[in-house]
């Protein structure tokens, strides 16, 4: 379970794209935003049969793909390092979020680690955001 964060990463990273090179138009953009609410809404309405722990899980994994997808629009539809460190930061919290949530299922001991880790992922993926941010390009 210690790749729980790190899987957890690949996932959104790969369910929600990578952002493109290419400007969008505002009208792109627009409709873009769109489609990402109307995403979110039916993955939430998925949530809705799930209890307890499984019902919180689901809700994180539906913000955190909604919440990477507005960051990695706006980095498209914007492109700077500014948008490019939101985005990498939306995905770090993403991640943690969804990571502290499979930690709850977890008893003692092993649920400390769990977010201790959770904790050391979010930690490196901000270093790692902001040093992208400060590279020269």
């Amino acid at each position: 379970m210690r790749n729980t964060p790190r899987i957890a990463v690949a996932v959104l990273a790969f369910a929600c794209g990578t952002a493109e090179s290419a400007a969008l138009s505002k009208q792109d953009y627009q409709d873009a935003k769109k489609r990402i609410a109307a995403e979110y809404q039916v993955e939430r309405q998925k949530c809705g049969e799930r209890h307890a722990n499984a019902l919180d899980l689901c809700v994180a994994r539906a913000h955190g793909v909604r919440d990477v997808a507005r960051a990695e629009l706006e980095a498209q539809y914007k492109p700077s390092a500014r948008t490019n460190y939101d985005a990498a930061m939306a995905r770090a919290k993403a991640a943690n979020a969804v990571a502290k949530e499979e930690c709850d299922d977890k008893r003692g001991d092993e649920k400390k680690a769990c977010l201790a880790e959770a904790k050391a992922a979010l930690a490196s993926a901000k270093a790692a955001a902001k040093a992208a941010m400060k590279a020269p390009n």
